[in-house]
C-alpha cells in the first residue's frame, strides 16, 4: 500500500504542481466537487462536467472542516474535449450505463479513468466491450470520507483520521502510473494511497453502504443515531455480517468486524448518507449497486442474507412512495 497521506486541512498553503495536468471530472455532487477543487488548487487544469443545460456554478466552495474555494471550468458533458490525463467518475452507479461507452473517447493510451462508484462496481466481473476503457487504465477508488453538496458548487467537508482514498487496479497490480496517480492527489491534500487489495476494499466498504444508507434513506436518521440506537444498531450488526460473510465467500474478506464498522460511525455523529440526501431531494437511489448487487452474489452462494433482502424491500416500497418521504 502507498504511504501516508499528509492531512488536508482547512488550509491551502503548499500546493503548487510541478505540471500542471488536464483532467476532467464527471459528476459535481459532494465527492466529485471536492476532487476537482484540491486538484485544481495544487495547479491541475480541472473540468467539470455538467448534464446539458445546468447552469455552470461560479468555481467550488468548501466549508466545514476544509474552507477553501477554488477556481475550475464547467462544461456540458457532450462538450469535453480530451485527452485528459485523469478522467475521473464521481457519478452515482444508476447514471454511469450510458456514459461508460464515451469514456474512451476523453482519453488515450495514457488516461487513467478513475471510478468512485458505491457498492458492486460495473467492472466487477470484468472489462469487455467496444468503447470501454482499458482494464489496465481502470482505477477503482473505494473513499472513506465524508463531504455533502449543500448547492450547486459548495460542499461542506467532514475529516477524520479515518479518511482515506484507497485506489486500486480490478486485477490487484499496482503499477508506476498508479503510484503516480495516488502521489498526485496526496499533493493536492487528498488523502489517497494503492492497495493489492481493492476487491476487499469494496467489500470493506459495503458493509457500511447496503446498511448505513438504506436504513437511513428509510428511517431519516443520521449515521450516529443509527448506529448508537440500539435497535438500529442491531439491524446493522446483523446485516453487516451477511456482507462479511459473503466477502469471505468472494475469498476477499474485510478488514473491520461489524462491531468495528459500527463503532466508526457512531465516530461519525451527524452525518446524513447520501442515500439519505438524494432520497431527500427526490433523486434515484443506488439500491440496485448497494442492495441488489449483493443480494444476487448471494443466491450464487446459496447464503441467506435475509437483513438485506428485508432493507431492499423496504426501501424499494418506501421509493415508490414520495409522500413516505422522511423529513
Amino acid at each position: 500500500m502507498g504511504g501516508p497521506a499528509p492531512p488536508a486541512g482547512p488550509g491551502t498553503a503548499g500546493l503548487r504542481a510541478v505540471r500542471g495536468k488536464s483532467i476532467a471530472v464527471l459528476g459535481g455532487g459532494s465527492l466529485g466537487l471536492y476532487l476537482a477543487g484540491r486538484l485544481a488548487l495544487a495547479g491541475h487544469r480541472v473540468t467539470v462536467a455538467l448534464r446539458p443545460g445546468t447552469p455552470a456554478p461560479s468555481g467550488i466552495v468548501a466549508e466545514g472542516d476544509e474552507q477553501w474555494s477554488a477556481a475550475v471550468e464547467y462544461a456540458d458533458i457532450g462538450r469535453l474535449r480530451g485527452p485528459y490525463a485523469q478522467v475521473i467518475v464521481a457519478v452515482k452507479s444508476h447514471d454511469l450505463p450510458p456514459l461508460l461507452p464515451a469514456l474512451a473517447a476523453l482519453g488515450d493510451g495514457a488516461t487513467e479513468y478513475v471510478f468512485l462508484q458505491n457498492g458492486i462496481p460495473w467492472w466487477w466481473r470484468g472489462i469487455a466491450g467496444d468503447g470501454l476503457p482499458r482494464a489496465r487504465q481502470v482505477v477503482g477508488v473505494v473513499v472513506q470520507h465524508s463531504a455533502e453538496r449543500t448547492a450547486p458548487g459548495r460542499i461542506r467537508v467532514r475529516r477524520t483520521a479515518g479518511d482515506r482514498y484507497l485506489c486500486g487496479r480490478p486485477d490487484g497490480s499496482v503499477d508506476a502510473a498508479l503510484e503516480s496517480l495516488a502521489a498526485d492527489w496526496r499533493h493536492a491534500g487528498i488523502p489517497a494511497e494503492t492497495t493489492p487489495a481493492l476487491r476487499r476494499q469494496v467489500w470493506t466498504k459495503l458493509m457500511g453502504n447496503a446498511t448505513l444508507n438504506p436504513l437511513s434513506a428509510i428511517t431519516g436518521a443520521t449515521v450516529g443515531e443509527l448506529a448508537t440506537e440500539p435497535a438500529t444498531r442491531a439491524v446493522l450488526l446483523a446485516g453487516m455480517a451477511e456482507i462479511a460473510r459473503l466477502a469471505e465467500r468472494d475469498g476477499a474478506g474485510v478488514d473491520n468486524t461489524p462491531e468495528q464498522r459500527v463503532a466508526r460511525s457512531a465516530e461519525v455523529g451527524g452525518v446524513r448518507t447520501s442515500m439519505l440526501q438524494d432520497r431527500l431531494a427526490g433523486r434515484p437511489l443506488e439500491t440496485e449497486a448497494l442492495l441488489a448487487a449483493p443480494i444476487a452474489i448471494a443466491e450464487e452462494y446459496g447464503e441467506a442474507v435475509p437483513v438485506l433482502r428485508t432493507l431492499y424491500g423496504c426501501l424499494a416500497f418506501s421509493s415508490t412512495s414520495p409522500e413516505r418521504n422522511p423529513t
